[in-house]
C-alpha cells in the first residue's frame, strides 16, 4: 500500500520537472526518489512518468493521478492540524460577530492573520446591530463580539473596552440641511434621521436618535446607502464616509453640539467565566491593537 511519503514525492517530482530536482529539494539523493516513484507505480499498478527521455514526463495517468494526490495530501495536512489543534486545547470552531460600524480594514487584516496562526479553526463572522450582539453573546451564541459600548451592563457578558470610533453626522450634497452653516438640534429634528437598532426594537444607548421622524436599519451600511440616496441624515463611523466626503457624495453637517469628533467606546464582549482558547485568546490581543486610538485616527 502507498504512503503519504510515496505522493509527498511523486508530487515534488512532477513539479520539479525532474526526479534530481525533487531530490535537491527534499534533501535526498536521487535514486530514493526514483525507488519510492516505482515502488509507487507498482502499488498502483499504473506507469506515472515517461522516463523515455532525459527528462521523465507525466504520463496520462500520472497527470490525472496528480490531482488526486495533492488532493490527498491536502486533507491529511487538514487531519494533521486538526489533530495538533485538538492536542493544544485550541478550538476547532468560532462564531465571531461585530457591528458593522465596527468593520475597519484592519479587523479583516486580523482575520486573515488568524487563518494563517490557526489554518485548523473553522470561523463564522456575523454582522449583528451591537444591541443584539450583546443579547446573542448572553445567551451563549457566539464565542466573541465587537461593538459599540452599552451603559446597561447585562450580567452573564463580561467587557473589555478596547477603544474608539469617531463618528460624523452627514447628509447628500441635495438635502435641505446642506446649505445651513451652522446646525442646531432644532434645525436637525423636523428631518428624517436614518439609525440602527437591534431586532428588539432597542437603540445602543450612546448612539439614541434625536429627529422627530426616524427610518430605522439593522446595519450601517444600509444607513449609508439611504443617506446615499438623500432619503435623510445619519450618524455615522468616520471610516465608512471618509472618501465619500473627499469626493463629494456627501457632506458634513456642521452641527453646533460637536464642538469636537464625537467618539463612541468600543467593547470586546464574551460569555462570563468563559475560558479562552488560543484563538480566542489571539483575537483579543489583536483587536485591542486594532481599536486603540492611534489606529483610529
Amino acid at each position: 500500500m502507498f504512503s503519504l511519503e510515496q505522493l509527498r514525492i511523486f508530487v515534488c517530482a512532477a513539479d520539479e520537472g525532474s526526479f534530481s530536482a525533487c531530490a535537491r529539494k527534499l534533501g535526498k539523493v536521487q535514486s530514493a526518489i526514483s525507488h519510492s516513484i516505482s515502488t509507487l507505480e507498482l502499488d498502483l499498478n499504473v506507469e506515472l512518468f515517461d522516463r523515455s527521455s532525459r527528462h521523465p514526463r507525466l504520463t496520462p495517468a500520472g497527470e490525472h493521478l496528480l490531482r488526486s494526490a495533492r488532493g490527498l495530501l491536502v486533507q491529511a495536512n487538514e487531519l494533521e492540524n486538526t489533530a495538533k489543534s485538538i492536542y493544544q486545547q485550541q478550538e476547532t470552531r468560532l462564531t465571531v460577530a461585530a457591528d458593522d460600524g465596527l468593520l475597519l480594514p484592519q479587523v479583516f487584516d486580523t482575520l486573515k492573520q488568524v487563518e494563517l496562526q490557526f489554518p485548523s479553526v473553522e470561523l463564522e463572522l456575523l454582522s449583528l446591530p451591537s444591541t443584539d450582539i450583546a443579547l446573542e453573546v448572553a445567551a451563549g451564541k457566539l464565542d466573541l463580539g465587537v461593538m459599540f459600548s452599552e451603559i446597561e451592563a447585562i450580567k452573564p457578558i463580561d467587557f473589555c473596552y478596547v477603544g474608539h470610533i469617531d463618528y460624523i453626522a452627514v447628509c447628500h450634497p441635495e438635502h435641505a440641511l446642506a446649505a445651513l452653516n451652522r446646525i442646531s438640534l432644532t434645525d436637525l429634528l423636523p428631518h428624517r434621521q436614518i439609525a440602527v437598532r437591534g431586532r428588539a426594537q432597542r437603540e445602543s444607548q450612546l448612539l439614541l436618535s434625536i429627529a422627530s421622524k426616524t427610518w430605522w436599519c439593522s446595519s450601517y451600511s444600509k444607513v449609508l446607502a439611504l443617506v446615499n440616496r438623500n432619503v435623510g441624515w445619519a450618524y455615522l463611523p468616520r471610516f465608512m464616509v471618509a472618501a465619500q466626503l473627499t469626493n463629494g457624495q456627501l457632506q458634513t453637517l456642521p452641527v453646533s453640539f460637536d464642538h469636537v469628533s464625537w467618539s463612541v467606546p468600543v467593547d470586546l464582549v464574551f460569555r462570563r467565566g468563559a475560558q479562552h482558547g488560543p484563538v480566542v485568546s489571539y483575537l483579543i490581543q489583536q483587536l485591542q491593537t486594532v481599536f486603540a486610538t492611534p489606529k483610529i485616527n
